[in-house]
């Protein structure tokens, strides 16, 4: 007789792991950042694994069947889905984007299938498709070749010149070395099965791993602003030269002068994607001594330092006469990536909104 489909302590933390994966997903797609939304779709596709063995050690993929393939959609979708991401990193078009992801197509497809069975009450035979795209030769294979994808991307963009680049370049890497992770911990599965002392514990510690590898990468993508401010990045990944050398003032206050006279005459922060890597290119400093310099000199991180100069912008077009400065789309002229940025940002300087601000300067 087939014991009754039950949870243990395992299952239901791999449960609610799912359950973080999904807010995951939709935070990082709230986000509208649109370069973040194949990581969004990779967390949201191992997820779906998770899901999946959640549904075999508990017993319940026998009484629902219909989620059994979401195991395979994950599987077909994230080797595509990281490679079509650094590619986005790098600025490149992804070349034959449907044929890249036709076996996650074709997963997709069959679930649609197997559902429709049940709710429309017919029976057709999928058996045979269902056991090719289990086999994980196939899987592996496929997540394999995305791994070679992946390193010939980095053999070809590996001169990293500038600071943007070499910041870049740590973060592909990190990202291949947890899907490498992902990918071991697979294979680990099917070496490890054929020994007598495998059991579910085996089993849950590489799904664990698995976890950490994917929401690593979702934690991760999630702290991308961060990362490319170099706030959080240059600390975490690149080396800090000199780490213990204390700057002279006289030194500090040189940098410091050139920094905010570059700014004053080319007014970088209008550019909406601006990065502390690329404010350091363009003045010829290394990431970390641009941080060190704006945080010793002005008492703020980057992101505080360049609103303040979009914020003095914005409050110059609305105290103008002219009408083409909408100030509804304002923010955007100034820098700002989203009208709640610049609202808060306003409101916190002067207490008031920008268009309150506006009617003030004109009475």
């Amino acid at each position: 007789m087939q014991s009754a489909p039950s949870f243990d302590t395992w299952t239901s933390g791999f449960l609610f792991a799912v359950a973080m994966g999904i807010f995951l997903f939709v935070v990082l797609i709230a986000g509208q950042n649109k370069r973040n939304y194949p990581i969004a779709l990779l967390v949201l596709a191992f997820s779906s694994i998770l899901f999946s063995y959640v549904l075999f050690w508990t017993k319940y993929h026998i009484q629902l069947p219909y989620f059994n393939t979401f195991q395979f959609i994950g599987y077909y979708a994230a080797g595509p889905l990281l490679y079509s991401y650094l590619l986005k990193l790098h600025n490149i078009k992804m070349r034959f984007f449907y044929l890249h992801f036709a076996f996650a197509f074709l997963s997709i497809a069959l679930t649609l299938f197997i559902w429709s069975q049940y709710i429309f009450n017919f029976s057709i035979s999928v058996g045979s498709i269902n056991k090719w795209l289990s086999n994980y030769i196939l899987i592996i294979v496929h997540l394999a070749f995305y791994l070679f994808l992946m390193l010939q991307l980095i053999k070809k963009n590996n001169r990293a010149t500038t600071e943007f680049e070499k910041i870049r370049l740590k973060w592909v890497k990190v990202l291949i070395a947890l899907y490498t992770l992902f990918l071991c911990c697979y294979i680990s599965y099917y070496i490890l099965i054929n020994f007598s002392f495998f059991n579910n514990q085996w089993d849950y510690m590489i799904s664990i791993s698995m976890s950490i590898a994917i929401y690593t990468i979702g934690y991760f993508v999630y702290k991308v602003p961060q990362i490319f401010d170099g706030e959080f990045f240059s600390e975490v990944f690149l080396p800090i030269e000199n780490k213990s050398d204390s700057f002279e003032d006289h030194l500090l206050n040189e940098f410091y002068s050139n920094l905010i006279n570059y700014i004053e005459r080319e007014k970088p922060f209008k550019d909406n994607e601006l990065r502390l890597a690329n404010l350091a290119d363009k003045i010829g400093y290394s990431t970390h001594l641009l941080s060190k310099v704006i945080n010793k000199k002005s008492g703020k991180n980057f992101n505080t330092f360049i609103n303040d100069y979009r914020l003095l912008e914005a409050e110059a077009l609305l105290r103008s006469n002219n009408d083409g400065h909408n100030v509804k789309t304002i923010y955007f002229e100034v820098g700002f990536n989203n009208k709640v940025t610049f609202y808060k940002a306003f409101k916190k300087k002067h207490n008031c909104t920008p268009t309150a601000y506006k009617k003030s300067k004109h009475l």
